[in-house]
C-alpha cells in the first residue's frame, strides 16, 4: 500500500505519541511505501519519504494545528492508499488518537460550570479552533476509522462522540531492540550515581515526566518528605521546567532534574525503582518500558492511567488514590524495605512486558486498513 502518515513532530524522543508514531512507520515501512508528512523531523530511514510541511509559527499553537491541517489535506488528498494522522487534522482515513478528546471538560461539566465553560468559550479563539477541527476529525464516515491506544481512551471517545462506532484499540509496544539496549556499556550514563555523587548504596527512584503536575510530582514530594529517608533519592527524566524552589529543604539534595533523556534504556538499568503516580494517562509508556528492565513499578489505578487496565498487583504497585502521599510513602518504603517482594513484582512486571509488542501494534493497524479499504471496494 501507499501510505502518507501525518504528524507535527517525527521524533520518538518527543513523547509517548511521537515514539508510537516512529515505530509503527518503522514497521509499516517494512512491506508499504511509506510517506511521513512533518514539520520536524529527528530520525532517518532509508525505507521511508520524508516530505516537510511548513511551520511559520510556533505559537499560538492551535493556529500552526489548523495550519498544519490544511497543508496535509492539500499535498496528500487523492493520492495515498490510506492516510494515517497521529494528529488532530480535518481529513485523514485512519486516526490514531493518543489523547482525551478535546471536549471531555464541556462533556463532564454540570450546570452552572457549564454554562460559564460555554460563555468562556464563546471568548476563546483557541478553544473554537480546537472544538472545530476535533468535530471535522470525529465526524463518522464508513471510510473512517479510529484507533485508540488504551480502552481507557475509547471510553472517553465514545462519551464525547456517542455516534463513532468504528473504534479499535492498538496499545503501544516494546521493541527487541529497545530491550537489547539494557547492556549497552557506553549508554548515556556510565555511572549514574558515580556523576550525580549519589552513594553507591542509595536507593534510587525514578519519574519520567514532561509535566510534573500531571504524573504526580508534588505528590512524591510529600511522600518523600513524611519518609525522611536519607538513603532514598528521587531523579526525574522529561523537559519539564526544572525548578527546584518548591522542593522542601530536608530533601532538598535528594532530587535530582536529568532534563530530556534520550537513551533511556541505559537510565532504567541505574534505578531501582520507576514510580508513575499520575492523574491522566491514556496508556503509559514508561512503566511498560520499566517493566521490560525488570524494573519494579508503583503506577497509578485503571481510572487515571490506560495501562492499569492490563496489570495486577502482583506486577506492580497499584495506587488506590495517587493524591495521597501517606499511600504513596507506604508503597516506596515497602519497596525500600523488603528486597524479595521487589524482585518478585519485577519479574512478574517483565514477564508482561514481553507479551506486548509493536508487532501486536503492526497487525491491529492493519486490520484497521483492511477494513478501510473493504469499505471502499463496497462502495466502488
Amino acid at each position: 500500500m501507499r501510505i502518507a502518515v501525518l504528524v507535527r513532530n517525527y521524533n520518538r524522543n518527543a513523547g509517548g505519541a511521537e515514539r508510537y508514531c516512529v515505530e509503527l512507520s518503522e514497521r509499516l515501512s517494512e512491506t508499504n511505501e511509506v510517506h511521513v508528512y512533518s514539520q520536524t523531523f529527528d530520525e532517518t530511514s532509508t525505507s521511508i519519504k520524508f516530505h516537510k510541511i511548513a511551520k511559520y509559527f510556533d505559537k499560538p499553537r492551535f493556529l500552526n494545528q489548523l495550519l498544519f491541517s490544511y497543508l496535509t489535506k492539500k499535498v496528500t488528498s487523492g493520492k495515498f492508499d490510506i492516510i494515517h494522522s497521529h494528529e488532530m487534522v480535518s481529513d485523514a482515513d485512519i486516526y490514531t488518537i493518543h489523547v482525551p478528546c478535546f471536549k471531555s471538560d464541556w462533556v463532564n461539566s454540570r450546570g452552572i460550570r457549564k454554562l460559564l465553560k460555554n460563555i468562556n468559550t464563546l471568548l476563546s479563539p483557541r478553544k473554537i479552533g480546537y472544538l472545530w477541527l476535533e468535530k471535522k476529525q470525529m465526524q463518522y464516515s464508513s471510510k473512517r476509522h479510529f484507533i485508540s491506544v488504551s480502552e481507557y481512551l475509547s471510553r472517553n471517545i465514545e462519551q464525547c462522540y456517542p455516534l463513532i462506532s468504528n473504534i479499535s484499540v492498538a496499545h503501544p509496544g516494546i521493541s527487541e531492540k529497545f530491550i537489547q539496549n539494557r547492556s549497552d556499556k557506553d549508554g548515556q550514563f556510565k555511572n549514574l550515581k558515580r556523576e550525580l555523587s549519589i552513594p553507591e548504596n542509595s536507593f534510587v527512584i525514578l519519574l519520567v515526566a514532561n509535566n510534573y503536575q500531571k504524573k504526580g510530582l508534588p505528590t512524591i514530594l510529600k511522600a518523600l518528605e513524611m519518609l525522611k529517608n536519607k538513603n532514598i533519592y528521587l531523579v526525574i527524566a522529561g523537559k519539564g521546567e526544572q525548578k527546584k524552589s518548591y522542593i522542601p529543604s530536608s530533601i532538598y539534595h535528594h532530587i535530582y532534574f536529568l532534563g530530556a533523556i534520550n537513551d533511556m534504556a541505559n537510565l532504567y538499568c541505574q534505578v531501582d525503582v520507576l514510580i508513575h503516580p499520575t492523574l491522566a494517562d491514556t496508556f503509559g509508556m514508561a512503566p511498560l518500558e520499566a517493566m521490560s528492565f525488570k524494573l519494579p513499578v508503583i503506577i497509578s489505578n485503571m481510572k487515571y492511567c490506560g495501562f492499569s487496565e492490563h496489570i495486577n498487583d502482583t506486577q506492580a504497585l497499584i495506587l488506590d488514590d495517587p493524591k495521597d502521599e501517606t499511600e504513596l510513602a507506604n508503597k516506596i518504603n515497602f519497596l525500600y524495605k523488603n528486597i524479595d517482594e521487589r524482585n518478585k513484582i519485577a519479574q512478574n512486571g517483565f514477564e508482561l512486558s514481553k507479551k506486548i509488542s509493536w508487532e501486536n501494534t503492526l497487525d491491529k493497524t492493519l486490520a484497521a486498513y483492511n477494513l478501510i479499504n473493504n469499505s471502499l471496494k463496497v462502495k466502488d
